[in-house]
């Protein structure tokens, strides 16, 4: 499940009118002044995954105390290119009840987390209830502020997938005689593209998952195999009961790929994404054999 947060530092400042009684409740740390910050400086978004939850702050400008470096960990902490950043479950008192139960119904599923950097960047995010400190990790990018799903769907529209062709013997086939089909320049292998955009590198990864053939005479059939390229026997084969003499001399004979799909940002863990289908069609010719009577 993924789940987004994008929000300008201007917008964080006007939301610490509603909550800035927070420096009265020290349990989430002092959010600091964030007027020490240039407006627009650094954004938020986070990533929600089954391994876990990433907090990414997305540096478009350098701010006061950043070297324009990017920073990661593997805890609820980041520190390197002048930011050291943390999450907290936010401590919610009286001063910012009613914010929370405004903001609360907009979040059903979800608790409020402050994400605070020492130069005095502050961030409200909102992540999963059954979420734990030891699951969240905080990453400092520098460029302007990437979607990530936006990336991946990008990558995705154009993997590279290979010039596949529908292997097929004998070349020419006969009428209530087996012809034997295969995939050909594909070996069923995960394919992977990559692009960083703004200090942030985004990888998409397809799978097969499984192949449906037609045979152009209304025949279907469905397996995980790529087939067997001949001379060894393959296990996707298909009889003719017509020549293809009807349908203009061949048989339209294709196989269309599913390919579960998956993405992932900066090595973190992997999301899922809707899967993709690829068709690849070759025209087959089939014959009727005829008997022919000679006399003496």
């Amino acid at each position: 499940m993924r789940h987004l947060l994008v929000v300008g530092f201007a917008a964080l400042t006007a939301g610490l009118i509603v909550t800035g009684a927070l420096a009265d409740d020290p349990s989430p740390g002092d959010p600091g002044d964030p007027g020490d910050n240039k407006p627009d400086s650094a954004v938020t978004y986070v990533e929600s995954g089954p391994d876990g939850v990433t907090i990414y702050i997305a540096v478009s400008e350098t701010s006061p105390g950043s070297s324009g470096d990017s920073s990661s960990s593997d805890t609820s902490s980041s520190s390197g290119g002048g930011w050291s950043c943390t999450a907290d479950v936010m401590n919610i008192g009286n001063a910012t009840r009613e914010w929370f139960e405004r903001e609360s119904a907009l979040h059903p599923g979800e608790a409020p987390w402050v994400v605070q950097c020492d130069n005095g960047f502050m961030s409200i995010v909102w992540l999963p209830l059954d979420v734990e400190a030891s699951e969240v990790s905080v990453v400092v990018v520098q460029g302007d502020p990437v979607d990530p799903a936006s990336v991946a769907a990008e990558l995705l529209d154009h993997v590279p997938v290979p010039a596949i062709t529908v292997g097929v013997n004998p070349e020419v086939g006969l009428v209530a005689l087996p012809s034997w089909f295969w995939v050909e320049g594909y070996d069923g292998l995960p394919i992977a593209a990559s692009d960083t955009l703004g200090g942030t590198t985004v990888e998409v990864e397809i799978t097969p998952t499984g192949y449906r053939w037609t045979f152009g005479d209304g025949a279907t059939l469905k397996s995980t195999s790529l087939g067997q390229r001949y001379p060894e026997e393959s296990d996707i084969r298909h009889t003719y009961e017509q020549s293809s003499l009807s349908t203009g001399g061949t048989f339209p004979v294709s196989v269309e790929i599913t390919f579960s799909a998956r993405y992932r940002v900066d090595g973190g863990p992997w999301q899922p994404l809707d899967p993709i289908t690829r068709s690849f069609t070759t025209a087959y010719p089939v014959q009727q054999l005829q008997s022919i009577l000679t006399g003496r």
